[in-house]
């Protein structure tokens, strides 16, 4: 009885050496917070979860969570709209060089999260008027097709004006989807004072992949 006693105890001595660098720490924790609030809410529900019941149950609560999470990432992917900063860099023989980097202009009603560099005293110079800069962060896919596409519009409108009056081009020669009015109305102050749209540049340097509904759903908005 004495030795299966000591067995029992070696073996238990042996399983909690080996399993004790799997234990985070309150600093790990807490860095995992920092790096992504999200993925750490997963982590902690699904200790708990093991606590109180299995360990089957709380893998299966970590892994559902995190591919509804990946799911949601796809479906509403991260953007921003570009500006301008001119960067100078100091040689060796005393010259400057200077290199135009863009990145994201500020935060906007899509994001909740600071775009880009958040030191405050860096501005970045907006486009010329009527050029509009939008960087694509992940994979542009036919789950966020729509989702883009209706950023890029409610951007496009609230900042620039079309180039042609459609208030007198008849129906049957307007775009399928265009929702202008079918007489003709007073135009906006408001709407003559935004310049002509003129270009719509993408980064698309963080695309992976595209697919036709993709595609197609910049055909429509243009």
């Amino acid at each position: 009885m004495m030795a299966h006693t000591m067995l029992f105890l070696g073996l238990s001595a042996l399983i909690i050496h080996a399993v004790a660098d799997l234990v985070a720490s309150p600093a790990q924790s807490y860095a995992f917070w920092r790096v992504s609030p999200l993925e750490f809410i997963i982590f902690f529900a699904a200790v708990v979860v093991t606590i109180f019941t299995t360990i089957e149950i709380g893998i299966y609560t970590s892994i559902g969570a995190s591919v509804l999470l990946l799911l949601l990432r796809i479906a509403r992917p991260r953007g921003a709209f570009l500006g301008r900063v001119v960067v100078q860099k100091s040689s060796e023989k005393g010259g400057a060089q200077t290199r135009d980097v863009f990145i994201p202009l500020s935060v906007n009603k899509y994001s909740d999260r600071p775009q880009g560099i958040i030191n405050p005293e860096i501005k970045a110079i907006p486009p010329a008027p009527g050029v509009i800069i939008y960087r694509f962060e992940e994979s542009f896919l036919y789950p966020n097709s729509s989702y883009v596409g209706s950023i890029l519009m409610d951007h496009i409108k609230s900042t620039t004006r079309r180039g042609q009056d459609m208030n007198y081009v008849s129906l049957s020669d307007r775009p399928w989807n265009d929702p202008a009015p079918r007489h003709a109305k007073e135009e906006d102050p408001n709407e003559a004072r935004k310049p002509i749209l003129k270009a719509i540049v993408f980064d698309m340097s963080a695309v992976g992949h595209l697919d036709t509904t993709s595609v197609q759903n910049l055909i429509d908005g243009r």
